[in-house]
């Protein structure tokens, strides 16, 4: 239930002119890690911390309350309580326009709803409780302008908190990690398995969003807690990286037959550990 901050700099606000956090001294120029500040709010297990812009953040875990910091003083901003069991997966909804309004803040609750908020002044925007299941995970596609949920299913959200559309019931599992890759794909974990799904934006031909399920690996000897975007082309599940994944997916995406590439069809996998030569 605590934070150590580390950074230097100032702030303005309005006419008021923040401290700055202390500086490392030279003393201490050996270990960037040094300890400046502990930030003290949340009263258990901190989970997930998400950059809003250059000067704030915001942490939230099992205590189910979300608190928005100031990243340069360590001061608290906002404390969002809304949610009354902990929470399950935290994201930031960028503004469209880069000089005017603050970041939308999404966060997901093991009560089964999920908080919009604005992330400027600490105000509950919208909740949405349509879920039938815990949302596991949050993800953003800025280049679509939609937003996923994953839990049970998979749902397509709009910028305005439309719904517009969703798988079936993926697994009793539920979806427990989300990454973006390309040509309009995202991967779910889901168990043991990852599924990569092409969303489809309406088009002359149809006026509907659509989620297209374009390929299922296996390989994981157990369920897939994490996955990580590298470099805009590898998906990271943890304990194993997928050196296929993406040609799967560009290939799909391009309409070639299921397929998979060779490594895939030979069951090779690279393991975390393992040097990644790009």
């Amino acid at each position: 239930n605590k934070m150590y901050l580390k950074g230097g700099g100032t702030e303005k606000e309005g006419d008021r002119e923040k401290s700055p956090l202390q500086s490392i001294g030279e003393e201490q120029t050996q270990n960037p890690y040094t300890e400046l500040l502990v930030l003290k709010a949340h009263h258990d297990i901190v989970r997930f911390l998400v950059r809003l812009d250059e000067y704030r953040f915001a942490s939230a875990g099992d205590d189910g309350i979300v608190v928005v910091w100031n990243a340069q003083t360590g001061e608290e901003l906002w404390e969002l309580t809304g949610h009354t069991q902990k929470i399950t997966a935290v994201a930031a909804l960028p503004s469209l326009d880069s000089c005017g309004e603050r970041p939308l803040l999404l966060t997901a609750s093991a009560d089964r709803t999920v908080g919009v908020w604005d992330s400027g002044t600490g105000r509950q925007v919208q909740r949405l409780s349509c879920f039938q299941s815990t949302v596991k995970c949050l993800t953003v596609l800025q280049g679509l302008d939609v937003w996923l949920s994953g839990g049970d299913d998979l749902c397509v959200w709009s910028r305005k908190l439309d719904l517009l559309c969703k798988t079936d019931h993926l697994s009793d599992t539920g979806i427990s990690a989300l990454v973006e890759i390309p040509k309009n794909c995202v991967v779910a974990a889901v168990g043991r398995e990852l599924i990569i799904f092409r969303l489809v934006a309406p088009s002359e031909g149809s006026l509907e969003w659509d989620i297209v399920e374009a390929k299922r690996l296996l390989g994981h000897q157990d369920h897939i807690l994490s996955l990580v975007n590298v470099n805009g082309k590898l998906s990271v599940s943890i304990p194993v990286l997928w050196a296929g994944c993406v040609r799967a997916a560009d290939h799909l995406a391009e309409g070639g037959a299921r397929v998979p590439p060779p490594a895939l069809r030979a069951g090779r996998a690279v393991t975390a550990q393992s040097r990644w030569a790009s």
